[in-house]
Formats: structure tokens, C-alpha cells, sequence
């Protein structure tokens, strides 16, 4: 495993970008906005809309009524979205692009040139993971991962970006861990993902043992798991790229904890992969060397990796019951 952090932190090392401003795709970041989020990116990106109606926007913009078709401002909607002028006067589109053809877009509510560094961040990160171009598409709104007391974690509270496998397009709509989710989504559209017919003979297990219905997507465990490793190597120094990983230890298992609190005897089918982002992610972690070295044929060694932590973690759990009464935060890198 060092050697293999070794490698890593090597290559990242390495890996620098130029970085060049280009018009940025609004309609495509418009018109990517649906329902995956209940409707919020959606409702956000219309309240920049009509702050933001200089002569440019306009030409990609049209408050028309077959616009208004695909964006309503519903009250339960404008629960999530701000319109304060103080909002209002950071409206900010943006796209760069690197020598490889690496091209990132943006819509923010943040000042043009605050977003260069993550800009460049994002443009580094996608040329250390593949040489073959990849667009980001952006959505910079400041929404985090906030879990209520008493409420079991479902979609808005946990998911924050989508790919499809193999379409080298990632789409991020948060700004909490925004370049942890980008190395999630690209590991989806890179294919590096362990195959769906692996998974399913054991989520059947996993279900069979829950009671319920889980997501159907259970890699996303190793996803997951994969992603907050690359990320723990993004680092100055290879030592400090050990220590994240020791600290992301430690917030992996407070997580599944508290997760497993909320979720351990829930008769629910799920909405979306809390078990596999929060829990098997954890056993997962304890198994690093063998996850990382081989994913594939580690598949069918989860649902017995997960029995035998299921101790620790009714211990953790136990330990853990008073966070149901607290709002949580889910962000899985617990800021690091």
C-alpha cells in the first residue's frame, strides 16, 4: 500500500496545468439542470437568471413562458434559494480549459476571480486522472450536506454530482467537497468502477440481511472509498498525504456510526446509496490494501467483510445513539 501511495503522490507531484479562459457553455449548464436534486440546483440557477440579465446573458437566457415550463419558483422551492441583493451581485459564469483540452464550467454566486484556484485544482486534478479530456460542468452553489435530528439521510441530503460510465462528463452542483466529488464522478466516467455484474449477487446478501430494498448501485461503496483515497493524496508532501488518510479513517467510522444510528432498523427502501456511502464505504476502509490492489474480485468478499465488523459497528452505534437528536453534517471528508 505505501508503495502504491508512493506512486501516486508522485505523479500528482508532478502533474501541473496551464490554465485558459474560454466562453463559458451557459446553456449547457441551463439546460443540465433537472430533477436530480428535488428541483433545488434547478431553482437556484433560475434565481441567477433573472439577478444576471446583462446583454450577454440575454442571449442565453429566455424568461419566456416555455422557459418557465422547466424552472418553477414554487414556495417549497424558494425555500431553498436566496435572492438577497447581496446574492444578486456575485452571478459569475466561467470556463478554462488546460493544454490537454481539459475544459471546466461554471455558474457561481461567488466574484469571478475567487474561483481561479479551484479552477485550477479542477484542471490538475482531471489531467493527473486522465489523459484523455474530460469537461466538468459546475454548478458553485453553496449548499452543504446538512442532515436534520431525528430524520434518516435520503438524496438531498448526500448526493452532490452524477456521470454516466464511460461519457468523460462530470456534473457537480455543490461547492461542499466539490473537487472530491469531481474525482468520484470521474472515476464513473473514467469506467474505473468495479462491474455492476459482480455487485449484484451480493447486494441480494446485503438486502436479504437489511430487510429492504437497497440503491442498486452498491460499487459505489468502492467508488466512494476509492475517491476519498485519491483524494487523500492530493497533498503537499507525501506525509501529509498519510496523515489526511489516517484522518479520514477516523471520520469514516464516526460517520458510519452515526449513519448506522439513523438508518440500522429503517424498513424503508432506500433513494440512494447511504448504506454503501456511509457503512460498507467504512468496512471497505478496513480492508484498504486488498480494495486497492484488487477491486474486482474483492466483491465477493463484502458481505463477509461486513459481518465480521458488524460488532465494532453495533458497538459504534451504541456508542453513537445521541446524534439522532443533532443535526449531522454528511460531508464524507469531514473538511479535510
Amino acid at each position: 500500500m505505501e508503495f502504491y501511495r508512493e506512486r501516486l503522490w508522485s505523479s500528482w507531484s508532478r502533474t501541473q496545468v496551464t490554465m485558459t479562459d474560454i466562453p463559458p457553455a451557459k446553456a449547457q449548464l441551463l439546460g443540465r439542470t433537472s430533477d436530480f436534486d428535488r428541483g433545488r440546483t434547478a431553482a437556484w440557477i433560475a434565481s441567477l437568471k433573472h439577478v444576471s440579465l446583462t446583454d450577454d446573458t440575454r442571449k442565453h437566457v429566455s424568461l419566456t413562458d416555455d422557459t418557465r415550463k422547466h424552472v418553477s419558483l414554487t414556495d417549497d422551492t424558494c425555500k431553498h434559494v436566496s435572492l438577497t441583493d447581496d446574492t444578486r451581485k456575485h452571478v459569475s459564469w466561467r470556463a478554462v480549459r488546460d493544454s490537454i483540452g481539459h475544459t471546466i464550467h461554471v455558474v457561481s454566486d461567488r466574484p469571478f476571480e475567487e474561483l481561479a484556484d479551484d479552477l485550477r485544482l479542477g484542471l490538475r486534478l482531471m489531467a493527473w486522472l486522465s489523459s484523455r479530456p474530460v469537461v466538468w460542468y459546475w454548478w458553485d452553489q453553496p449548499w452543504a450536506r446538512v442532515l436534520p435530528a431525528g430524520v434518516d439521510p435520503g438524496p438531498e441530503h448526500v448526493n452532490g454530482g452524477w456521470a454516466v460510465v464511460g461519457i468523460p462528463e462530470v456534473h457537480v452542483y455543490r461547492r461542499e467537497e466539490a473537487h472530491k466529488v469531481l474525482i468520484h464522478e470521474c472515476i464513473h466516467a473514467l469506467g474505473l468502477d468495479v462491474p455492476e455484474a459482480a455487485i449484484a449477487p451480493v447486494r441480494v446478501k446485503f438486502e436479504t440481511a437489511l430487510g429492504r430494498r437497497l440503491w442498486p448501485h452498491l460499487g459505489e461503496a468502492f467508488t466512494e472509498f476509492f475517491a476519498e483515497w485519491l483524494w487523500c493524496i492530493v497533498a503537499p508532501s507525501l506525509a501529509t498525504a498519510k496523515n489526511r488518510w489516517t484522518a479520514q479513517l477516523r471520520c469514516a467510522e464516526s460517520q458510519a456510526a452515526q449513519v448506522w444510528v439513523r438508518i440500522h432498523d429503517s424498513l424503508e427502501n432506500e433513494e440512494t446509496n447511504v448504506f454503501a456511502y456511509y457503512v460498507l464505504k467504512w468496512v471497505l476502509m478496513g480492508h484498504t490494501e486488498t480494495v486497492l490492489l484488487a477491486p474486482d474480485t474483492s466483491v465477493r468478499l463484502w458481505y463477509d467483510w461486513w459481518l465480521a465488523a458488524r460488532p465494532a459497528l453495533e458497538k459504534l452505534r451504541r456508542s453513537a445513539t445521541h446524534t439522532e437528536s443533532l443535526d449531522l453534517r454528511l460531508g464524507m471528508t469531514c473538511g479535510l
